[in-house]
């Protein structure tokens, strides 16, 4: 009876090591579950590759260039050189090759011609010291008279500007009124002329007057004037 009692005692206690040993087995594999899931702090940081020569250069240059834009205070490249010349001014209305005649620098007279009846000759003399264009055709009004400018005859166009050398002259023919039709003239003793500029025909400078000889009389619907021309024989017959 006690033989029996022992070899079972012996059994029991071999099977409580034995589960005992398995249930250490189980603990191991969940730790280490555990400890692959979440790495330790204490495990040490991969470390950064090392520069290579390149990396280095580059980081070099990089430094000597900001000392050299921050560091030194030095201007490296040389000031520009003053060539000393100044822009030419424009010429304008108060001289130059393009400067218009005006009542400013001429001198307008006005006379009434027996041939062709009705006309006024107008004559501008350059009283300047440099030349003038008498651009286009005179704007001519008369002293009495509350009316534009009276008509130009585009046929009388010159082949070019007529400038005025200091004390040249440049001409132009006024019609004062053409055959009796029944219009309403009027007297008047004085021309007004109105100048031109180079561009456009808007006038420029200030106007001359010129007094006849005695009074004429003017219609304005039939009035016209020439262009003004350098040569006189172009126009005495108009």
């Amino acid at each position: 009876m006690r033989t029996t009692f022992r070899i079972a005692t012996a059994a029991t206690t071999t099977l409580v090591a034995a589960l005992a040993l398995t249930a250490c087995g189980s603990g191991s594999g969940s730790d280490a579950a555990l400890s692959g899931d979440q790495p330790s702090a204490s495990a040490p940081a991969t470390a950064a590759p090392a520069p290579t020569a390149g990396d280095a250069a580059g980081s070099k240059g990089s430094d000597s260039g900001k000392g050299a834009g921050t560091g030194s205070g030095k201007h490296t490249g040389a000031p520009a050189k003053s060539t000393g010349k100044t822009a030419k001014k424009p010429s304008g209305d108060g001289g130059g090759t393009d400067a218009p005649c005006t009542g400013a620098n001429v001198k307008l007279t006005a006379t009434e011609v027996n041939r062709p009846v009705n006309h006024i000759l107008l004559t501008v003399t350059n009283t300047g010291k440099t030349m003038c264009n008498a651009y286009d055709a005179p704007a001519v009004s008369f002293s009495n008279a509350q009316q534009s400018p009276i008509a130009v005859d585009k046929d009388t166009i010159p082949q070019a500007v007529v400038s005025l050398a200091p004390g040249a002259s440049a001409y132009a023919m006024v019609r004062t009124q053409g055959e009796d039709d029944g219009s309403e003239s009027y007297n008047t003793g004085q021309v007004v002329v109105y100048f031109r500029g180079k561009v456009g025909m808007e006038s420029t400078g200030p106007s001359a007057y010129a007094k006849l000889s005695k009074s004429v009389a003017v219609v304005d619907s039939q009035a016209m004037a020439t262009y003004w021309q350098s040569d006189l024989s172009s126009i005495e017959a108009w």
